[in-house]
C-alpha cells in the first residue's frame, strides 16, 4: 500500500510573462517586443526582431505557449510565455 510520504510532489513552480509585439516601422513588417507584461521597453525599436527575441528567451528557459491578436492600437500580437522551475519539494 502506498503511504502519503511515498507520493512525490508533482507541483512545479512556474513564471509567466506577456510580450506585447508591435511593428517597429519601416517599409516592411518588423515585429519587436514593445512591452514585457505592463513595462514598456524604452529602446524597443532598436531591440532584437521577434524571432531573435524568442530564441534568446528559449536560452533563458522561456517557452512561448500561446499567441493572440493584439487589441491595443498598433499592437500586432500578444505572446504568452512560461518558464518552469524544478519540482517543488515537500521536505
Amino acid at each position: 500500500m502506498i503511504q502519503p510520504d511515498d507520493v512525490a510532489d508533482d507541483g512545479f513552480d512556474a513564471e509567466y510573462r506577456l510580450w506585447h509585439v508591435y511593428d517597429a516601422g519601416g517599409p516592411t513588417l518588423c515585429l519587436k517586443v514593445r512591452y514585457r507584461d505592463d513595462e514598456e521597453l524604452h529602446d524597443w525599436r532598436d531591440g532584437p526582431k521577434l524571432a531573435d527575441a524568442l530564441e534568446q528567451a528559449a536560452v533563458e528557459g522561456w517557452e512561448a505557449f500561446d499567441r493572440e491578436p493584439g487589441d491595443a492600437p498598433g499592437e500586432y500580437a500578444i505572446y504568452h510565455l512560461v518558464r518552469t522551475g524544478t519540482a517543488s519539494s515537500a521536505n
